[in-house]
């Protein structure tokens, strides 16, 4: 006959309550390999994105001469010494040394940027045309700057980051 003041559990209640336990644990576990790569993932999109737009401030505070930096390639070690680009058809005036010594140091420390990233297969370029067709007059650049990598994990996708704005001389 049972005593009515048993109490405890029985072998069965505790493995029973341990799988549950270890079903909940191995489900955290994997969240936390998912949330590592989502995490360097953002980093990355961070970081591409920084170097981005360090480049179209550059082109930005240099507006007058932005044809300048048309076909710029952030590709291997690079040659800044090839800028700034020829001027268009409708740019009358060359640029200056001073200009051109501008444009160079922003390539050269934009390919320092690039290249410090430690991404896999990135890759910079910079495109500059005519912007607003409609009106000539303003003297209007369409620029565009993109970086791209690989992603860093299994698959090694191809990523992109694509800034784009319309520039009017001062």
């Amino acid at each position: 006959m049972k005593a009515q003041s048993e109490k405890g559990f029985t072998l069965v209640e505790v493995l029973v309550s341990a799988a549950i336990l270890g079903v909940g644990v191995m489900g955290m576990a994997a969240m936390q390999g998912m949330a590592f790569t989502k995490n360097v993932d953002a980093n990355d999109l961070s970081l591409v994105t920084n170097i981005a737009s360090d480049m179209m401030e550059r082109i930005q505070a240099n507006r007058q001469y932005a044809w300048g930096y048309h076909n710029l390639q952030a590709l291997g070690p690079g040659n800044c010494a090839a800028l700034p680009a020829p001027p268009p058809i409708d740019v009358t005036t060359p640029a200056s040394i001073n200009v051109v010594r501008v444009i160079q140091g922003d390539c050269t420390q934009w390919l320092n940027l690039v290249q410090a990233s430690n991404l896999i297969n990135v890759q910079g370029l910079v495109q500059v045309t005519n912007g607003v067709p409609a009106n000539p007059s303003l003297g209007a650049r369409q620029v565009v700057v993109q970086v791209q990598w690989n992603d860093r994990g299994a698959g090694q996708r191809l990523r992109m980051v694509r800034l784009q704005t319309t520039l009017v001389a001062e």
